[in-house]
């Protein structure tokens, strides 16, 4: 059973890191979103995947380092914020890339809204007494339909656009989110992402979650 909360019910760091999300996966990169959060909760930098899609200013694109955590924690560039007050909310798993580009920024806290059994390596942040001694906070995911949406975008996105360890991907995302595993298999045999990817963010997040239960 998922819990029927739409994205405009949730905390506003995830609404913006969900719409951004969303504005990746619209246009054709890997479907993640990122914000960075003052001690107020006050959302004071904003990224997105950008992998396939052209770099804006502050972010990069076009690039396999264009990752949603690495264009949000570039927006720190200039401010006189204290990273150690900070918190980096993400709507998918760190992977190595973005693990090491927190840990270096020195944000001291990380929320994610997704598990990624592929890629994700929060793990890592006790691998080494360095990164351990950095003690940084991490909040895993609490909200299973918005995980099972996500999840359920991301196969889809690696299922459209291919690669040699697809496979891999969706086995470890169906150990995970079954249900979201089968809905992104439906989506991809359908050609669905066209209709979908015109959709504002919110409608789009509800016909995926009622999908879900189909």
């Amino acid at each position: 059973m998922y819990v029927k909360r739409a994205p405009g019910s949730l905390a506003e760091p995830w609404r913006v890191a969900l719409a951004e999300a969303w504005d990746a996966y619209a246009a054709g990169t890997v479907p993640v979103g990122a914000v960075v959060v003052d001690v107020a909760g006050r959302v004071v930098c904003r990224g997105r995947n950008r992998v396939l899609d052209s770099a804006v200013a502050g972010q990069i694109g076009k690039s396999r380092l264009a990752h949603a955590e690495v264009n949000a924690l570039l927006g720190l560039a200039g401010t006189t914020l204290d990273p150690r007050g900070l918190a980096l909310y993400t709507t998918l798993e760190p992977c190595p890339l973005c693990v090491g580009a927190i840990v270096m920024a020195n944000v001291r806290a990380i929320h994610y809204a997704a598990r990624e059994s592929f890629t994700g390596s929060i793990g890592l942040l006790d691998a080494t007494p360095y990164l351990r001694s950095k003690a940084i906070v991490v909040h895993p995911p609490a909200d299973p339909m918005v995980e099972a949406v996500i999840t359920a975008m991301a196969v889809e996105f690696h299922l459209r656009v291919g690669g040699p360890r697809v496979r891999e991907l969706v086995s470890g995302s169906f150990a995970v989110h079954p249900g979201a595993v089968r809905l992104a298999e439906r989506l991809a045999a359908g050609g669905d992402w066209e209709r979908l990817r015109q959709m504002p963010a919110q409608e789009g997040f509800a016909h995926l979650a009622r999908g879900l239960d189909s």
